[in-house]
């Protein structure tokens, strides 16, 4: 970490992280040691769980305050997208909402930012997208661009051995989500393919292990390797419908992102079975340890169980009991307005997604 902050040439860095990581005295360490090198550090540790513009202003803030000349995220995708977005704008100026929703272009290259990754989920220290909430819209919008990738990625599977099961299972099937939408999606190509199918393969063979036996070091390097593969084949091939629906339920209810993902999983693979081609289908037969040919309603079973194996909810009402209130309309029209429903293998109306969403209650 000291030797990618010194090249990077700042004299002084902002960390990036959210309380609960706080408290565990990673950041405060690192920084210790980064002071050691002569480097002055500032700890912006409020990141939000699920960010919104307000956080990526109060890090901005903080780093206009602190005259930082480089960003350094630790934590989950949250606190990187958070730095990500915050990086960009030190850079380029102007407040997020101009890139969100405005179209202004990002022109010039974020400021100096290293991703330190403490889950091994999201794949954001190896992606030019940051995801962000706007409380004044109803969905999230990611800014894109090839100018945002981070400088540098310190990846430490250590750093993972205290994330709890139920964390440790919703960032992995995160990892798997991207890795599979990614391979299905009408943007996969060649390159993309080896990334996710590597993505999968790891996170079914290591993501039991390391939920149950989180010391696993070896189930942790895995997953670690996973999230960073799934994470690069998403940025090139896309996502699809199970990260669109994600948008829409979470917009109607606080859910961490990799267990709405799971939880929406089953069903949309169901959905879309008809749709993934049969060479891709008996590869995924193969990878979840079915027969080449067996039938897409075995691969949606083991799928299931495979989510159900982890301790995570394979239906919401598992989780709430307050489903009925929800704004399952409006929840189904904001997932049609998220751009990864155009990549989905399956065309995709606001009905098949109310239908989706009702069959998850």
């Amino acid at each position: 970490m000291v030797a990618e902050a010194l090249a990077l040439g700042a004299g002084r860095v902002l960390i990036v992280t959210d309380p609960g990581l706080s408290d565990t005295g990673l950041p405060a360490d690192i920084g210790t040691a980064l002071e050691a090198a002569g480097i002055a550090v500032a700890v912006h540790a409020d990141v939000a769980g699920n960010p919104t513009t307000n956080d990526v202003a109060a890090a901005r803030a903080r780093a206009d305050d602190d005259r930082s000349q480089a960003i350094i995220a630790i934590g989950g995708g949250s606190a990187i997208d958070t730095a990500k977005a915050t990086a960009m704008l030190l850079a380029n100026g102007g407040d997020y909402a101009d890139y969100q929703w405005e179209g202004r272009p990002i022109t010039s290259r974020s400021c100096p930012f290293i991703a330190v990754p403490t889950t091994a989920g999201t794949g954001s220290e190896v992606s030019k997208v940051a995801v962000i909430s706007d409380p004044a819209q109803p969905f999230k919008k990611g800014v894109v661009s090839p100018l945002m990738f981070a400088h540098a990625a310190v990846i430490d599977p250590s750093v993972t051995i205290g994330l709890p099961p139920h964390l440790t299972a919703a960032t992995g099937m995160d990892a798997f989500v991207h890795a599979l939408e990614a391979y299905t999606g009408l943007g996969a190509n060649p390159i993309s393919d080896m990334l996710a199918l590597e993505a999968m393969r790891l996170v079914v063979g290591n993501l039991h292990n390391a939920t149950h036996d989180g010391s696993s070091m070896v189930a942790r390097r895995a997953m670690m390797l996973g999230a960073i593969c799934g994470g690069m084949a998403m940025d090139q091939a896309g996502l699809g419908l199970v990260h669109a629906l994600s948008g829409g339920l979470c917009s109607q209810i606080h859910l961490h992102h990799g267990l709405a993902n799971a939880l929406l999983l089953p069903f949309v693979l169901r959905f879309n079975v008809p749709a993934i081609a049969d060479d891709r289908r008996r590869t995924l037969n193969t990878l979840l340890g079915l027969p080449a040919d067996a039938g897409g309603q075995d691969l949606v079973h083991a799928i299931t169980s495979f989510v159900r194996s982890l301790g995570l909810p394979v239906g919401l009402a598992d989780l709430r009991d307050d489903t009925a209130e929800l704004d399952w309309d409006r929840a189904a029209e904001e997932s049609m307005r998220m751009v990864m429903v155009r990549n989905n293998p399956r065309a995709v109306t606001v009905d098949d997604c109310r239908d989706l969403l009702a069959a998850m209650k």
